[in-house]
């Protein structure tokens, strides 16, 4: 093979050549794509921390929320319970209420039953004086021992 001139000629061209497409071609070119390189690093670098940031977010809304849950479910469990204490004390309100209303009631009754009982033995002692004077033609009146009799019949 033979070397002369035109292949030194052809070599500096080429090696020209070279340079010039590395000054104007490939350095810009490289220039792009390391930006959009780094650009797309840092994208996926942030990306990744939003990420963390957005997990850890979410972690602590599902303990507030399995909080508020948990402290929805205790006080509904208080405020059941109040419910449960505050019924069971009206309830044993009235049922003492009412056993006294009764207790009075039939004492209130029994008085009156007694009333009612001294009553009828006057006007029977009354009406028996009045029939054994009408039947007898005389005044009669009745005793006190003779109200006991009277007593037991009408017991």
């Amino acid at each position: 093979m033979e070397f002369n001139a035109t292949f030194l000629i052809s070599a500096i061209s080429f090696i020209i050549f070279t340079l010039i497409m590395n000054k104007i071609f490939y350095s810009p070119l490289e220039r792009v794509i390391n930006e959009r390189e780094k650009f797309i690093n840092d994208t996926k670098l942030e990306t990744q921390n939003t990420n963390i940031k957005a997990d850890t977010i979410i972690k602590e809304r599902d303990e507030k929320l399995n909080k508020s849950y948990s402290d929805a479910k205790e006080l509904v469990a208080k405020k059941l319970d109040a419910a449960n204490k505050n019924s069971k004390e009206k309830t044993e309100n009235a049922k003492q209420k009412s056993t006294e209303e009764i207790a009075s009631a039939k004492l209130n009754l029994q008085n009156e039953a007694k009333n009612s009982n001294e009553a009828l033995k006057l006007k029977v002692k009354d009406l028996a004086e009045v029939i054994s004077s009408k039947v007898l033609g005389m005044d009669v009146k009745i005793a006190d021992t003779d109200q006991e009799i009277i007593d037991r019949i009408l017991n």
